[in-house]
């Protein structure tokens, strides 16, 4: 069962131990299935938005803080601003 697993994750020459969380993998999972990954420029998006997404799909505050951080370094979601200060800059 445990190399099977680690063959799904596609990292067969790691420890259990050097791979990612397999809730923080599900996770992303369900977020690129929503289409999140797979625009060509960033989605715009509040922060308490995102964290709030993917807490929908995190087990805990150590995934959802993993997750939000890679989403943000990796370009696929930026932040915006809230208020009417921050709307007038998006129109």
């Amino acid at each position: 069962m445990l190399n099977q697993s680690l063959e799904a994750l596609n990292l067969p020459n790691t420890t259990w131990e050097e791979q990612p969380d397999p809730a923080e993998l599900a996770a992303l999972e369900d977020i690129r299935q929503a289409g999140w990954f797979d625009r060509e420029s960033p989605i715009l998006v509040s922060l308490l938005d995102l964290v709030e997404a993917v807490s929908a799909v995190s087990e805990n505050e150590d995934e959802v803080l993993a997750t939000v951080a890679y989403m943000l370094e990796s370009g696929s979601v930026a932040l915006r601003g809230e208020g009417p200060q921050a709307d007038s800059l998006l129109h």
